[in-house]
């Protein structure tokens, strides 16, 4: 589906997929890191859906028995709505289902899943990224002040403690 190795910078990816629902029986899917945006056409409609990454549980494998009795190896972004579940790859090849499971897991931030006991389940830790919340600046404070403000450093202690008292302050005129 895509380049082998580390060196492949692909920041989205086209899929057509078959949908039973779907006038021709598919539909076109763009992955990004943002989003995930669905395009099909349902009764003479075209219909389009974009979901947010982080709708998604994760990335799923699942393991099959092919046509030929060879195990199937399924890679999916996992959604609580199925309609909405996004086949990524579909190999027999062990080692390169790994490798796909691991890019798509990293590309998209999401944890890597694998089904037990007819669910899926993390295998992995969440990465620093998906354990923190995302947060943005302050918006309490950005609304007060003004954007120059907001971007002001804080001042230096060690300036602030010099005090001078009784001293005389001398101004010339001339």
């Amino acid at each position: 589906m895509f380049e082998a190795g580390n060196a492949r910078k692909v920041e989205e990816a086209f899929l057509v997929q078959r949908d039973r629902r779907a006038d021709g029986g598919a539909r076109r899917v763009r992955v990004t890191r943002s989003d995930i945006l669905i395009a099909r056409r349902f009764g003479g409609v075209d219909m389009m859906i974009a979901v947010p990454v982080p709708a998604y549980h994760g990335v799923a494998l699942d393991v099959r028995e092919g046509r030929d009795g060879a195990p199937c190896y399924r890679l999916s972004l996992a959604h609580r709505d199925a309609d909405l579940d996004i086949v990524l790859a579909e190999t027999q090849d062990g080692g390169e289902a790994a490798a796909e499971w691991k890019y798509w897991a990293a590309f998209l931030d999401l944890p890597r899943l694998a089904l037990e006991d007819g669910e899926f389940a993390p295998i992995d830790a969440a990465t620093p990224a998906q354990a923190s919340v995302q947060r943005r600046r302050d918006v309490n404070v950005l609304k007060r002040r003004p954007r120059f403000l907001s971007r002001r450093k804080a001042g230096d202690a060690a300036r602030m403690e010099a005090v001078f008292a009784g001293e005389r302050e001398i101004i010339c005129y001339e």
